[in-house]
């Protein structure tokens, strides 16, 4: 059993609340977060707490209440997001600005509230989820991509800033999960990708028709993944999670040539 602390962003849905419900398995005391509450009544954790990561006030009364009920926080979990696919050209700025809200200063601002009561407790793991989109940017999906390669930045800046601390910084970085991530995706963006009058047309249905086919990794496995590595002494400073192989050899191969296959396998 392991009773760590452990507060974990974007709860309501896929890989947030798995990892909440086989964490609270394994024993840890989760502090599950969703900004709608209800979405996380059935969520076996120790506390569940209505909280938006774009809202500090609400963050200074998740965390405050979390220290209240329990003296620390061992881990930080940052896991709320989502994306919206556009051609740069087309890409709504207003669209884009809020995933970052989410996606980027969501995570800064949930380190900024948990890392001073990890500095006092001269201990802490702060996990950042990223994606293999931080390493691989692929067309219509370049604003997503951009908010994930933030987080790797942020991620290795915490890590030097915080480790004379005790605090330990990791990214995750999940390929492709079956969770409701994609629906959620194909909401805020197949509409607009079904404009027959944009120029981009062509690659916005094949990343539709990718997408339909697109292989994905069973999210119970994904999770037990992040579990084990959770439990290491020291953590290395980024981690794969559910990446296929491909992805391993595209990351170090030239640009140009990397560009080739991506173009070919999402034809």
């Amino acid at each position: 059993m392991d009773n760590k602390v452990t507060l974990i962003t974007g709860c309501s849905s896929g890989l947030g609340r798995r990892l909440c419900i086989l964490l609270a398995e394994k024993g840890y005391l989760v502090a599950a977060t969703a900004r709608d509450i209800s979405k996380i009544y059935d969520i076996p954790a120790a506390l569940k707490l209505k909280m938006d990561v774009t809202d500090e006030e609400s963050i200074k009364i998740a965390v405050e209440t979390v220290i209240r009920q329990y003296g620390r926080i061992d881990i930080l979990v940052n896991n709320a997001g989502y994306s919206v696919r556009s051609a740069i050209e087309e890409i709504d700025l207003k669209e884009m600005s809020q995933m970052f809200e989410v996606n980027v200063y969501g995570a800064i601002r949930m380190i900024q509230a948990v890392a001073p009561y990890m500095r006092k407790q001269n201990s802490g793991k702060i996990i950042n989820i990223g994606s293999i989109s931080g390493k691989l940017t692929g067309y219509v999906n370049g604003s997503y991509c951009a908010s994930k390669h933030a987080i790797e930045a942020i991620s290795d800046a915490a890590r030097l800033e915080l480790q004379s601390f005790g605090i330990q910084v990791s990214v995750f970085e999940p390929g492709a999960v079956n969770t409701e991530f994609f629906n959620t995706l194909s909401k805020n963006s197949d509409e607009k990708m079904k404009n027959n009058k944009s120029p981009y047309m062509d690659r916005y249905q094949n990343d539709m028709n990718y997408r339909k086919k697109q292989k994905r990794a069973d999210i119970g496995k994904a999770a037990e993944d992040i579990c084990n590595k959770l439990k290491k002494k020291k953590l290395k400073a980024r981690y794969l999670i559910a990446v296929p192989q491909i992805y391993n050899l595209l990351i170090v191969l030239p640009d140009g040539l990397r560009e080739k296959i991506m173009l070919f396998f999402n034809r």
